[in-house]
């Protein structure tokens, strides 16, 4: 599926915060979202919201989103680097499901962080977002993509945040955002190469990784063993993960309520704006009270 670049309109390009929650506003009634109807609605000339939407994963991991974040991003920058203007991706990872839950989750966890960062971001050293930078950029983003790959390295969030500063910088125009970002990215780089990162501990790392990935899937076994004896609050158990936890928060909910509110608010401050108007008052004489005349006691002569 190729999903081909807008048309300039001449007005401001909206910002990669307001593009993520668009994906959600403008899809009310979807429930279950695919990877390309997601990438189809930041827009294929904005490669740098999909990077930041496929960073999404690891810096926030909510449940259920798509489990190849390093493998998307990876054939991202290697785009950048080759210089294209549209954004391609194998049909396996476009026909990827996202929950709306999760998805929401993701975006609104990071929103405030990016809309912070958007706040002080402005155009300068435009040099760093040319053209020909952004092929450097695009081989840079694609190691750190293939660091991400090989979970047993390490530095995930840190390879995920240098991503997401070098994304917000290109959207931006930043080029301090940029170098920022090629700062941290060189940094975690560095890490893995000073990490004493020989044979022996690769071996320990990799074996432990297995074991983790065993004992999930023997968790995951044992949950379907569960569940067709009809035991569905141990399997409930079995597949509980501390994500899980993050899918108790409904960020939508909880903005439609705020909005509700502020409508439900709106006429009875529109009825107090309004001025009141009164009628005249009349103006009456008093009336007066006439009093009887008093009557006088005489006295008789005895």
């Amino acid at each position: 599926m190729i999903v081909r670049p807008e048309m300039p309109t001449g007005r401001a390009p909206v910002r990669t915060s307001q593009l993520l929650r668009d994906v959600l506003l403008s899809n009310p009634n979807v429930e279950t979202f695919t990877v390309g109807q997601i990438v189809e609605s930041l827009g294929g000339a904005r490669a740098d919201a999909s990077l930041m939407f496929f960073s999404l994963p690891t810096l926030a991991p909510a449940p259920d989103l798509p489990p190849l974040p390093a493998v998307s991003t990876g054939l991202l920058a290697g785009q950048m680097a080759a210089g294209a203007r549209t954004i391609r991706l194998p049909k396996a990872i476009l026909d990827r499901k996202v929950p709306r839950r999760s998805l929401a989750v993701a975006i609104h966890a990071m929103s405030p962080v990016i809309e912070a960062a958007e706040k002080v971001a402005k155009p300068r050293l435009k040099w760093a977002s040319c053209p020909m930078a952004r092929r450097v950029l695009g081989v840079l983003i694609f190691v750190l993509a293939l660091a991400i790959a090989f979970p047993v390295i390490g530095f995930d969030p840190l390879h995920a945040a240098s991503i997401s500063t070098i994304s917000l910088g290109l959207a931006e125009q930043d080029g301090l955002a940029i170098l920022l970002g090629v700062t941290a990215g060189l940094i975690s780089l560095a890490l893995i190469a000073t990490s004493g990162l020989t044979a022996k501990i690769l071996k320990s790392k990799v074996m432990r990784w297995l074991r983790k990935i065993g004992r999930r899937a023997s968790a995951k076994a044992l949950a379907a063993f569960c569940e067709r004896r009809g035991w569905k609050w141990l399997a409930a158990a079995l597949r509980f993960e501390w994500q899980d936890l993050l899918l108790a928060w409904d960020p939508e909910r909880r903005a439609a309520e705020k909005h509700a509110r502020a409508a439900a608010k709106e006429p009875t401050s529109t009825r107090r704006e309004r001025p009141v108007v009164r009628a005249p008052r009349r103006h009456t004489l008093p009336k007066t009270r006439t009093r009887a005349p008093r009557a006088s006691t005489t006295l008789a002569p005895a």
